[in-house]
């Protein structure tokens, strides 16, 4: 299998994790998604540091292991960017589908990441092809259909729902940067959802945590902490290190696909036939932006490095 491939399943695989939290929640008990965002973040970054230290301690690594490498990542910008955007991105997100509705938010939030991530890959002396632009059409149409809008979208909401996709942006790009450095992802990645959670940190006394110790709760937020958080995750950034970011985020489309065959499988929801479309339309968008190849051109000189 080749880097690029390899790198498209796990980009995909970690994907399709992420389509399982809007069931998964759904499936819980009734509590605030700021409570359960920031439970998530707090149990899953703490996972990741566990797995870290163990697999630091089982490579024969000299102390201080893995924790000698903390100092050093946080000196990296790019560690920092993509902790506070994924911050970011958990208000933002739960913010829009709170006040423009679930279909909007995401239609906004999630289809609009692969424009902004090719739009800076563009800016940053590298060009987007033409096979790209199109597969990224293709699968912004195809969740246009699969979500629907809403007759009368809030624009305040609607800002907010762009915030959400350019800190998701942000976080894919800072990821990727995050694979070029000396320590692996999984030494990384840790760090940044610690840095995440710190800045979620005032959530705290601000919710009702009354739900937590239910037993859906406990199966919830063990869930949402482990598959579509600590595992995607880990997949997801593992990918970003043999595909580019803007091709990452293209494949990400498939996350409200799964999302919805979940919703049909397992809450009893239909589908229309403009909905089967736009599945059928990101769908066929993922496929042709994995065997297509690199989606983006040559860097384009400019001067010193």
């Amino acid at each position: 299998m080749t880097s690029r491939r390899r790198g498209t399943v796990l980009v995909l695989t970690g994907t399709a994790l992420f389509g399982t939290i809007g069931t998964a929640r759904l499936l819980g008990p009734d509590a605030s998604a700021l409570s359960v965002a920031f439970a998530r973040m707090v149990l899953a970054s703490g996972l990741m540091v566990a797995v870290a230290t163990t697999s630091a301690a089982f490579a024969g690594l000299p102390r201080p292991g893995w924790h000698g490498a903390i100092r050093p990542l946080l000196r990296t910008p790019a560690v920092w960017v993509a902790g506070v955007g994924q911050a970011c991105f958990q208000v933002s997100f739960l913010a829009a589908v709170t006040t423009v509705g679930v279909a909007t938010g995401t239609l906004v939030a999630i289809g609009t990441t692969p424009l902004l991530t090719g739009l800076v890959a563009t800016v940053r002396t590298r060009r987007p092809t033409g096979s790209w632009l199109t597969c990224t059409a293709l699968g912004v149409l195809g969740l246009y259909l699969l979500v629907g809008v809403g007759d009368a979208a809030d624009p305040l909401g609607l800002l907010v729902a762009l915030a959400a996709s350019a800190s998701y942006a942000t976080f894919i790009l800072a990821g990727a940067q995050l694979t070029r450095l000396e320590q692996p992802i999984g030494t990384a990645l840790p760090v940044v959802f610690c840095i995440a959670t710190l800045t979620l940190s005032p959530a705290l006394p601000l919710s009702d945590w009354s739900w937590l110790p239910t037993g859906d709760g406990i199966v919830m937020l063990a869930w949402l902490a482990t598959v579509p958080t600590v595992l995607a995750y880990a997949l997801f950034n593992r990918g970003l290190g043999h595909v580019e970011a803007p091709v990452a985020a293209t494949l990400g489309l498939v996350e409200p696909l799964v999302a919805t065959v979940l919703a049909v499988v397992l809450l009893d929801e239909s589908l229309g036939w403009v909905q089967l479309l736009g599945a059928l339309l990101i769908g066929s968008a993922v496929v042709a932006v994995a065997r297509v190849g690199p989606q983006v051109g040559p860097a384009v000189p400019t001067g010193a490095r």
